[in-house]
């Protein structure tokens, strides 16, 4: 059974849910709702190689679909607003100690605009940001 996505989820949610670190109970009931723009699917892949996940990333890729994880494209409209976002955070760094948007960060955002779904990951700082989406930590 296929449930209507609900929430975007961002690399840190994913990494945490398959390195079983903080947070990992949270990510897995929201799995089945939750959908990845496609970058945040390559950084999810690429972060849990480095940190030494045993499985083979077609594995772990085909486990989270398997799970009810819906990946998305990103189009163009996408990447123009996350160049956009990119952009600001980067000029209002100084304020935020420094702090800017990473492109999959940028994209992730830029998706849950165009879908209106909230966002949840791990990472403090998009609290510091005015969304307009709802963000929701998952620790």
């Amino acid at each position: 059974m296929t449930f209507e996505p609900r929430v975007v989820v961002d690399a840190s949610a994913l990494v945490a849910w398959a390195c079983q670190e903080r947070g990992a109970v949270t990510i897995d009931k929201i799995l089945p709702v939750a959908i990845a723009p496609s970058s945040v699917m390559v950084e999810t892949l690429n972060r849990c190689l480095e940190k030494g996940h045993r499985m083979p990333m077609e594995e772990l890729h085909l486990t989270f679909l398997s799970l009810g994880l819906r990946v998305e494209a990103v189009i163009d409209e996408d990447t123009v607003r996350a160049a956009a976002l990119i952009h600001q955070s980067r000029r209002e760094g100084p304020r935020n100690n420094g702090r800017s948007l990473s492109l999959g960060d940028g994209l992730c955002r830029a998706v849950a605009e165009r879908l209106q779904l909230p966002i949840t990951g791990g990472d403090e700082y998009w609290e510091t940001l005015e969304l307009t989406v709802r963000y929701q930590p998952f620790r």
